[in-house]
């Protein structure tokens, strides 16, 4: 590897007292020693303050904000503060193997990207494992037309350049999906490489933002709104996203006929046709769950 540039990880937490401790600890553990650590609490209200001012280790800043303004905000405040050259982000309460910098280092060095992410592995809140994410397995270059496909970033994972994170920031509006809008943007401008290592342990907490389908819905629409012209001049991209979409309006409790008359538009088949028609007579959400029960 080359000399040792700065390398600024922020970490945006709102009331995560209780947890916050290890996912710092996963950050000053890092075989890469070279780092600041920028907290941004989010105006909490618990113990969490106390709790990130009890560690004894310069490398870290914490800074509190006025008012609850969300994760978006928060990661922005990190980005516009910090002094590495490079800019990595981690969540309140996930893990980071101990070579994650290192390896996301060499990665991006090695592909001469500007923007990398890796594969973490998903866990319950009693540690058990659910799956890895995302499932590609092999290293490759992440084109624009790849990541509105297949939503295959998660913002702990992500690694780069600080002057790209500076250039496109995270949109505050987002309600949820604010990593995929983020490479997606990303992806319009700079070379973004996936390394296909498991890297980041991330756990699922019952008060995530991840239990509200209907921001999903939200978030899902404000995404089509910014890329309409790519996603529908593809049939595999439109069936995909509206899968997805899909899926966040069943758990909302709602059948998905406008997702499935887009499917059946754009790239009709018998499935599709099916699929429409459970929607259309309230059945598809029936469906979905029998299917995701089994």
């Amino acid at each position: 590897m080359q000399n040792e540039p700065l390398v600024s990880v922020i970490i945006p937490t709102y009331n995560r007292g209780r947890l916050i401790l290890d996912s710092i600890n996963s950050v000053l553990n890092q075989t890469y020693k070279n780092i600041e650590l920028i907290v941004v609490d989010d105006c909490s209200t618990d113990d969490t303050e106390k709790t990130v001012k009890s560690i004894d280790d310069s490398r870290i800043k914490y800074i509190k904000l006025e008012k609850n303004s969300g994760a978006c905000v928060a990661r922005n405040k990190g980005i516009e503060i910090s002094r590495g050259e490079f800019i990595a982000f981690n969540d309140s309460d996930d893990l980071w193997l101990p070579e994650k910098i290192n390896s996301q280092l060499d990665f991006l060095y090695e592909n001469n990207a500007e923007i990398s992410f890796c594969k973490m592995e998903c866990r319950t809140p009693e540690n058990n494992f659910i799956h890895n994410f995302p499932n590609i397995e092999f290293d490759r270059k992440i084109s624009y037309k790849d990541l509105l496909k297949y939503n295959s970033a998660s913002t702990q994972t992500i690694f780069g350049k600080s002057e790209c994170f500076r250039n496109v920031m995270f949109d505050t509006r987002m309600p949820r999906l604010q990593d995929w809008d983020e490479v997606l943007r990303l992806s319009q401008k700079y070379r973004i490489f996936y390394q296909n290592e498991i890297l980041v342990n991330t756990f699922f907490q019952k008060d995530s933002i991840s239990t509200h389908p209907e921001k999903a819905v939200l978030a899902m629409q404000k995404i089509f709104k910014k890329h309409k012209d790519v996603i529908l001049s593809d049939p595999a991209i439109v069936e995909s996203f509206f899968k997805k979409k899909a899926s966040f309006v069943c758990k909302t409790g709602k059948n998905p006929k406008e997702e499935m008359k887009m499917i059946l538009k754009y790239n009709p088949s018998a499935g599709t046709f099916i699929k429409y028609m459970l929607a259309v007579f309230n059945l598809y959400t029936l469906f979905f769950k029998i299917k995701n029960s089994l």
